[in-house]
């Protein structure tokens, strides 16, 4: 009767591991994904909103003014809170009414939301260098 037990509950525990394994890996490999997200470098000039210092993804929204007077809320991602430190920022590296020049990879929807590669701001301080892609220039 014990040994009986022990076999379903065993079967039962691998069971469930085999049909949670898929859909935890899944999930895993679909987070880190990019390929909603353009590989041309566009560069944007802006004015943060906020600046959410958060897991999984740091994450920058500020306002961009076109060329015709709109002003378009854009929503960059940046990598964890680990990383970003490691790269020297603190939760305190920006604030509502920063003026910043980003190089960001867009969603390919055509949305206002992307991959944040550099950050500097006006007077040439780099918060966040280039990670490897090629830099666009700024437009004023």
């Amino acid at each position: 009767m014990e040994e009986t037990m022990l076999r379903r509950g065993s079967i039962f525990v691998g069971l469930v591991f085999l049909l949670a394994f898929p859909m935890l890996s899944g999930t895993a490999l679909a987070h880190h994904s990019r390929a909603s997200y353009t590989y041309n470098a566009v560069a944007l000039k802006g004015t943060v909103v906020d600046y959410v210092w958060g897991n999984p993804h740091v994450q920058i929204i500020w306002n961009v003014k076109e060329d015709n007077g709109n002003t378009v809320k854009w929503t960059g991602e940046l990598a964890s809170i680990t990383t970003e430190i490691a790269q020297g920022l603190t939760k305190d590296s920006l604030k509502p009414g920063d003026e910043i020049l980003l190089n960001v990879f867009p969603a390919k929807n055509g949305s206002p939301y992307c991959v944040v590669d550099e950050i500097k701001f006006p007077d040439g301080r780099y918060l966040v260098k280039s990670r490897g892609k090629p830099p666009a220039e700024a437009q004023n």
